[in-house]
């Protein structure tokens, strides 16, 4: 594969998982993740959406793009209508088993769109840490970092808090609602977090998440629930270190200096 190949490969598998970070979870709000457990409707309301964000981030880069569009839409579809008429069992802890195992589909089925659609390899990741790497492939590798960090890491905290649940006994049965206060300050405290790290302030990182911490303890979480401030706490250090490692050798993009 030419570099010329390389980058157009390495652009459109980026902009595949862009489309799907953004798609699946920032523009999934509570309503159409009940709609989606309830049946057709909702289901294809969603991956309509992030059918929609992707095509506008692919649009003309490659000459058949469109179809591979379809291919998605198809494939999306297809993953998600197990969670919703299939696996139906989140008890015991099984709702984060099958979050992960939704996603790594997901992953599988960008990776193979990519592949076929334009020769994608993971060796053309190498790309992203040099400096020829163009800066729009940084910035969109900088944007789903982002991304997971303000809606992929909610998701993860309400999954592990009700998998440690029901490890302890506590069975929930209805679907976690994230409250806003830690979508709200959860983003704004791993995105600092992986800014220090990034800039190589890592060691003052741990104290960002202690606002958040002291707030649900005056609130009176900590007395009500201490299991489920631990793992909010523990888990939104964990995803902001993680991607800060994925991202700490990508140079950062000229928006974001």
């Amino acid at each position: 594969m030419t570099l010329v190949n390389s980058e157009i490969a390495l652009s459109f598998f980026l902009q595949l998982l862009l489309g799907h970070v953004v798609g699946d979870f920032v523009l999934q709000p509570y309503w159409l993740v009940l709609a989606k457990r309830k049946g057709w409707i909702g289901l294809i309301i969603h991956v309509a959406v992030v059918t929609f964000i992707t095509s506008i981030l692919t649009w003309g880069t490659i000459s058949n793009w469109w179809v591979w569009m379809i291919v998605l839409f198809i494939g999306h579809l297809f993953i998600d209508q197990f969670r919703t008429f299939v696996f139906t069992d989140n008890t015991k802890g099984k709702g984060l088993l099958l979050l992960f195992l939704d996603q790594l589909a997901h992953v599988i089925l960008i990776a193979l769109i990519a592949w076929a659609a334009t020769g994608w390899t993971p060796s053309t990741l190498a790309l992203l840490p040099t400096l020829d790497a163009p800066n729009q492939y940084r910035l969109m590798a900088y944007l789903i970092g982002l991304s997971a960090l303000i809606s992929t890491a909610p998701v993860l905290e309400a999954e592990i808090t009700v998998a440690v649940w029901a490890a302890q006994g506590q069975e929930i049965n209805q679907t976690l609602r994230i409250d806003t206060s830690d979508r709200v300050l959860g983003s704004i405290e791993r995105i600092t977090a992986m800014v220090l790290i990034l800039t190589g302030f890592g060691l003052f990182a741990p104290f960002i998440f202690l606002p958040r911490l002291l707030l649900m303890i005056y609130q009176g979480q900590a007395r009500e629930n201490r299991t489920a401030v631990t793992t909010k706490v523990i888990t939104s250090f964990a995803s902001a270190v993680i991607v800060s490692l994925l991202l700490i050798n990508v140079p950062a993009p000229v928006l974001m200096l």
